[in-house]
C-alpha cells in the first residue's frame, strides 16, 4: 500500500490514520511512504520512499492501493489493478475547484483529469460529500465514514503530546492555525505574533500561544521564538495539536470542522474576510451567521474573545455543528475505512 500526504511533505492527515489502523490490522502489508526526503519520519514498519526515484515510480505503478490526500500530479495515471482512495483534507468552507468563480479553461481540464485518476473519494460528512462529488465532477464510489485523522481527537494521548511540545500541566494552550492565502506564500499573520503572546500572558500568565502554519506556507516560514510562545509548523500532524490545545484560533480552515467532535472552543479570526470571500475563494455559506463559535476581526477583540472561552459548555451553535459535521467522528473512523478496504477485496 502506498501512502502520500500533502505532496509528500508531511506524514499526516486521514493516509497516515488509515496507516495506523492497518498496521495494527494487517500487518503483513507493506506499507510505502512517499517523503519528499529522508529527513521526514514515517510510522514504524513503514518503508520512505523518496519523491522521484526510480524506487518511488517502481512502487507507485506496482502498489495494489495508493493512499492520498491531495492530488496525484506527475502525470501518473492509476494501473487496471490499483485503486486510488482520495480521503481529501477536510470539510469546506471555501470554495473548490469547478465551483469557485472565474474557473478557466485549462483548470477545468486539470480539475477532471485529476478526478478521473481516483477510484473511491472518502468525505467526512454528507455536506462534504455533495460537494466534492460536484466540484470534482466525481462520478466514483463516495464512502461517507467520518475522517481517520479525527480519531486522534477522541481517543489520543493529550497529555503524551503536550509533553512534546513542552507543554506544563498548568498551561492554557492557544492554538493558532490560519489556513493559507491564495496569493502569499508566508504564514499569515495580521497580528504580530511574539507581542500577541506578551499580550495573552499578560492577561493570563497560563497562557502559551502555540503558532502552526500551514504545509503549504512551510517552506517560506520563519522561525518564531519568544516567551510564552511555541512554534509547532514543523510538528507532523495537526490532529496531535487540536488534541493539546485548550483553545483554537483559525479563520477559514477545515479544523474547525474537525473540532466540532470535541468541547475544545473554537474562534475565528478573519480581518481580512471580505476580500477573502469575494476576490480570493469564496464561501460555501455565510460563515458570519453560521460558525461554530465568535468570529472577530480585530486584535482586541480577538484577545476578549480568548478570555472569554470556557472548555466547559457547549454553546447551541457547537452542538448543531456536531450533528451536521462529525456524525461520524467517534474515533474508529480509520477502522471503518480499513475494514472496507479489506471487505472490498481491494488487497487481494
Amino acid at each position: 500500500m502506498f501512502f502520500e500526504s500533502f505532496y509528500s511533505q508531511t506524514v499526516a492527515c486521514n493516509p497516515l490514520a488509515i496507516d495506523r489502523e492497518l498496521a495494527r490490522i494487517r500487518p503483513d502489508v507493506t506499507r510505502y511512504w512517499s517523503v519528499v526526503d529522508r529527513s521526514i519520519a514515517v510510522p514504524g514498519g513503514a518503508v520512505p520512499i523518496v519523491e522521484g526515484s526510480a524506487e518511488w515510480w517502481r512502487v507507485r505503478a506496482d502498489a495494489r492501493v495508493l493512499v492520498v490526500n491531495d492530488w496525484l500530479r506527475k502525470r501518473w495515471m492509476p494501473r487496471p489493478h490499483q485503486t486510488v482512495l482520495q480521503t481529501w483534507h477536510g470539510t469546506m468552507l471555501k470554495r473548490l475547484a469547478l465551483d469557485r468563480d472565474r474557473v478557466g479553461l485549462r483548470t477545468r481540464i486539470a480539475v477532471r483529469r485529476e478526478s478521473a485518476r481516483w477510484s473511491i473519494l472518502l468525505a467526512q460528512n454528507e455536506y462534504a460529500a455533495s460537494i466534492l462529488r460536484r466540484a470534482y465532477a466525481f462520478r466514483g464510489p463516495l464512502w461517507v465514514e467520518g475522517y481517520p485523522r479525527s480519531d486522534t481527537l477522541i481517543a489520543g494521548d493529550r497529555a503524551g503530546v503536550r509533553a512534546r511540545l513542552g507543554l506544563q500541566a498548568q498551561d492554557r494552550a492557544v492554538l493558532y492555525a490560519p489556513t493559507w492565502r491564495d496569493d502569499r506564500t508566508e504564514l499569515v499573520d495580521y497580528l504580530d505574533l511574539p507581542s500577541f503572546a506578551a499580550e495573552l500572558r499578560e492577561r493570563d500568565p497560563r497562557a502559551v500561544l502555540v503558532v502552526r502554519g500551514h504545509s503549504r506556507t512551510l517552506r517560506f516560514g520563519r522561525d518564531l521564538d519568544g516567551p510564552g510562545i511555541i512554534d509547532a509548523t514543523t510538528y507532523p500532524d495537526v490532529a496531535d495539536l487540536l488534541l493539546a490545545a485548550d483553545v483554537v484560533v483559525t479563520d477559514y480552515s477545515s479544523i474547525m470542522f474537525d473540532l466540532a467532535a470535541t468541547d475544545t472552543p473554537v474562534i475565528l479570526f478573519t480581518p481580512d474576510l471580505d476580500r477573502y470571500a469575494d476576490e480570493l475563494r469564496g464561501f460555501y455559506f455565510d460563515v458570519t451567521t453560521d460558525a461554530p463559535g465568535p468570529v472577530v476581526a480585530s486584535r482586541d477583540a480577538l484577545l476578549d474573545a480568548i478570555d472569554a472561552s470556557s472548555s466547559g459548555t457547549l454553546p447551541s451553535q457547537r452542538a448543531a455543528w456536531r450533528e451536521r459535521f462529525t456524525p461520524l467522528d467517534d474515533g474508529r473512523a480509520g477502522e471503518r475505512v480499513v475494514a472496507r478496504i479489506l471487505a472490498e477485496g481491494l488487497l487481494d
